[in-house]
C-alpha cells in the first residue's frame, strides 16, 4: 500500500478535524444543536424578571387559593367550549392514556394512568393563546377559561383513530393557527401537540405563541384533605408541570402532569425564543401580558402551566412546534 506523505496525512487529519466522522449522518442534521435566537431569548429572561420584581412589591402578591377553583370565566366567548369532540384511548394499567379534544382545539380531558383524571376537573381550562407584537392584538382560546371573539369558526381537516387535525384562522386573516392532537401510545404514553402558526399579512411580525393548561393532578376531590386543587408547580427550558408530591397526600394521589416540547420549531432559520413557566393563577395567562402570573417555584397554589415562544415572521411564512402532555 502506498505510504501518505505528511502533507497528505496532514491534510486528512484536518479535514476529519473540521468536517467531523459524522459529516452528512443524521447526528449532523440533529436540530436540537440549533438553540433559540439570543436576542428574542433574551428579551424573554427579562420580562419573566421584570414580573417577578413586581409581584414581589407590596400589595401585588398573588391571592391566596381556595380549595376549589372557580367556575367558568365571565369573558368566555359563546364560541368557547368543554365538550369533547374527538377522544383518543390506549393501553391500559399504568399504561392508559385516555384525552379528548374540543372542536376548537383544546385539550379538555387528560387521563393518565387509568383514573388519573389531571386537566377535567373544576374548570374544564386548556388552550392556546397568539399576540401579535406589531398590533397588540391578542386571540386566545382557553375552553372554561374565557376565549376571545376575534375567532373565525373552526375547520377539521382530517380526523381519524390516532389523530385529527384542526384549522383556525383570525377574523381579521392575520393568523392561521393549524393544530394536529396525535396519541402516541405505549409505556409512557402522551398526546402530541403540532401547532403550525402560519403569518397571513403582507409584513415581517414580532409574534408570541403559547399553549395553557389548568392542570389538576389527580384526584383533586380528596388530594390535601380540604385543598383539593393545591399543587407544586415550575417550569424550565424545555417544559412547566405541576404536581402533587408523595409527601403532600394520603394515599396514591401523587401524580403530576407535564407539558413539554418535542424539538425545536421548525424551520430552523425562523428566529425564536421559548420557557416553559408555571402560573400561580388557574386561569389563563393575560393577553399579550403572558408573564403577569409568572413565579417560580410555586408552591402549595391552585395554579396552571405554560409553554411560549416568540418569533419573527416574515410575511407568508409558517413556523411549527411540538409539545406534548405526559403524566409524571
Amino acid at each position: 500500500m502506498r505510504r501518505l506523505s505528511l502533507i497528505n496525512l496532514i491534510t486528512v487529519c484536518l479535514a476529519f478535524l473540521v468536517v467531523g466522522p459524522f459529516a452528512g449522518s443524521a447526528l449532523a442534521q440533529d436540530d436540537e444543536t440549533v438553540g433559540p435566537d439570543t436576542i428574542l431569548q433574551n428579551r424573554i429572561l427579562h420580562d419573566m424578571a421584570a414580573a417577578k420584581a413586581a409581584s414581589a412589591l407590596p400589595g401585588n402578591a398573588a391571592p391566596a387559593s381556595s380549595a376549589q377553583e372557580q367556575g367558568k370565566s365571565s369573558a368566555v366567548s359563546p364560541a368557547a367550549t368543554n365538550t369533547c369532540a374527538y377522544t383518543f384511548t390506549s393501553g391500559s394499567g399504568q399504561t392508559y392514556l385516555q384525552f379528548c379534544v374540543t372542536v376548537n382545539g383544546n385539550i379538555t380531558e387528560f387521563q393518565s394512568p387509568v383514573g388519573v383524571e389531571q386537566i377535567r376537573q373544576g374548570a374544564y381550562s386548556e388552550g392556546y393563546q397568539i399576540c401579535d407584537g406589531t398590533t397588540g392584538i391578542a386571540y386566545y382560546d382557553y375552553a372554561d377559561a374565557g376565549a376571545t371573539a376575534n375567532w373565525n369558526a373552526p375547520v377539521t381537516l382530517s380526523s381519524s383513530s390516532t389523530s385529527v387535525k384542526i384549522q383556525r384562522t383570525t377574523s381579521d386573516g392575520a393568523w392561521t393557527l393549524t393544530q394536529t392532537f396525535t396519541k402516541v401510545g405505549g409505556t409512557n404514553p402522551y398526546a402530541k401537540i403540532t401547532m403550525a402558526l402560519k403569518n397571513n399579512s403582507a409584513e415581517t411580525k414580532f409574534v408570541e405563541l403559547a399553549r395553557y393548561a389548568d392542570s389538576d393532578p389527580d384526584h383533586a376531590d380528596s388530594a390535601h384533605g380540604n385543598d383539593g386543587f393545591l399543587q407544586d408547580l415550575d417550569g424550565t427550558l424545555d417544559s412547566a408541570w405541576g404536581y402533587i408530591g408523595i409527601g403532600n397526600t394520603s394515599g396514591n394521589n401523587a401524580y403530576g402532569l407535564m407539558l413539554q416540547i418535542v424539538g425545536n420549531p421548525s424551520p430552523t432559520s425562523v428566529p425564536y425564543g421559548r420557557e416553559g413557566f408555571a402560573q400561580n393563577v388557574s386561569s389563563g395567562p393575560p393577553a399579550c401580558s403572558i408573564f403577569s402570573h409568572y413565579a417560580s417555584p410555586i408552591t402549595n397554589t391552585d395554579g396552571s402551566i405554560v409553554y411560549f415562544y416568540d418569533f419573527d415572521l416574515v410575511h407568508g411564512q409558517t413556523v411549527t412546534v411540538n409539545e406534548r402532555y405526559m403524566s409524571f
